[in-house]
């Protein structure tokens, strides 16, 4: 059997067919994985548990991912910017009790504009901090982490928030033509952030920013606008995944979302997103969503306790970061 140096690989002796697949491999080897990997659990979990594929588990699978899924589509636009926002959990946290209590007053709708104002609230601040004080994007949305925790804690004394209206809890059990409304919301989140980021100025100059800022402010783009939007709408869609949660438990409450930040960048970056910026796809976030869903479902019906679960998405996440910088090494050539 021919074999080939690392040389004759380097100078492009391989055959072409051979080279076009390394490369293939290397650019796109997370966003081939992915799909075959989520695959490999279905088949996995349909083998070990009898419950797994049903019709109603699938619905379960989807009524869990849905506050996921809109989190991580707002999540990856922040990234795109080669930003981060860890303070997507605390948000959902602030924006379930501050709209809790305005339902409980004033009604569904007024509840409803207020969660998606405050949410997109809290993502403004983080952008306006991070591009007029020039706070690391870590840094600052970990302080706001802190910030709106505290916020939503004192607001609610530490307890949840009952006497939510009946018809906004059913928002979380009701179905149209048999799919469940969270499953509707979060899809409809995917179209708007797939139409923002594929079909809009704002989203190419999103991937503008995270690709080259300098390249992008030469250009005239407004770098700075760009990425206080893009953290605003990462708030916005925090909001709406702090609806669906708030719908599923029927109460404001002041500690939902815990465990957001991991979840959501996980997804963002199996998806294979770059953490570098510039390059990714909300459609394979998505299939990330999907992966992490199906893995911790899975998991549940094997008896596998969360904190082993968030033991594996956290090598996950390592072994999707690696192969990212990896990726990042070989493009500039070190």
């Amino acid at each position: 059997m021919q074999t080939y140096s690392k040389e004759a690989r380097r100078t492009g002796e391989l055959p072409v067919w051979k080279q076009t697949a390394l490369r293939i491999l290397r650019e796109r080897g997370m966003e081939i994985a992915l799909p075959a990997a989520t695959l490999g659990l279905i088949i996995l979990f349909s083998v070990l548990s009898d419950v797994f594929f049903t019709g109603q588990n699938f619905r379960n699978i989807g009524i869990a991912a849905a506050a996921l899924a809109a989190v991580a589509f707002g999540q990856t636009f922040v990234i795109l910017t080669a930003g981060l926002d860890l303070s997507v959990g605390s948000t959902v946290a602030l924006v379930s009790v501050v709209s809790a209590f305005i339902m409980r007053e004033l009604g569904i709708a007024p509840g409803l504009v207020a969660a998606l104002l405050c949410g997109a609230t809290v993502g403004l601040l983080n952008g306006v901090i991070i591009t007029r004080l020039r706070v690391s994007p870590f840094i600052a949305t970990l302080a706001m982490l802190s910030v709106t925790s505290g916020v939503a804690l004192n607001l609610s004394g530490g307890v949840p928030i009952p006497g939510l209206p009946s018809g906004f809890s059913q928002i979380a059990y009701r179905s149209v033509a048999s799919i469940p409304i969270p499953v509707i919301i979060a899809a409809l989140t995917l179209v708007l952030a797939e139409l923002a980021l594929r079909y809009t100025r704002f989203g190419r100059n999103v991937c503008a920013v995270g690709g080259n800022e300098e390249a992008a402010r030469l250009s005239g783009v407004r770098v700075e606008r760009i990425r206080i939007a893009a953290y605003a709408f990462c708030g916005f869609t925090a909001a709406i995944g702090a609806i669906i949660l708030t719908a599923r438990v029927s109460s404001g409450q002041p500690t939902l979302g815990a465990t957001l930040p991991l979840e959501s960048i996980a997804a963002v970056v199996l998806g294979g997103v770059s953490l570098a910026g510039g390059r990714g796809s909300v459609v394979n976030v998505a299939i990330g969503v999907a992966f992490i869903s199906i893995l911790a479902n899975g998991l549940n019906l094997l008896n596998i306790s969360s904190y082993t679960q968030m033991m594996i998405i956290g090598m996950a996440l390592i072994a999707a970061v690696a192969l990212d910088q990896a990726n990042v090494r070989r493009r500039s050539g070190h």
